[in-house]
């Protein structure tokens, strides 16, 4: 489990795939919308914030590949 700067906790799981998911983004997302830099500096709305984007846009990415 990893904390976030409220305190929340979330899943080890699914804070590396937002880490991984950032490093593709360029944390453009994250400094953009949250003026942050870390993703333990973040409250637990906008981690889910950022988890249904990041992994919407990965979904999209999966459906667009050719065969």
């Amino acid at each position: 489990m990893k904390t976030l700067a409220d305190n929340k906790t979330v899943t080890s799981r699914s804070y590396y795939f937002l880490l991984d998911w950032n490093e593709h983004n360029d944390w453009e997302y994250i400094r953009e919308h949250f003026d942050k830099q870390k993703l333990s500096s973040l409250t637990i709305y906008e981690y889910r914030e950022l988890w249904l984007y990041a992994s919407s846009s990965e979904y999209d990415n999966i459906l667009t590949q050719k065969p």
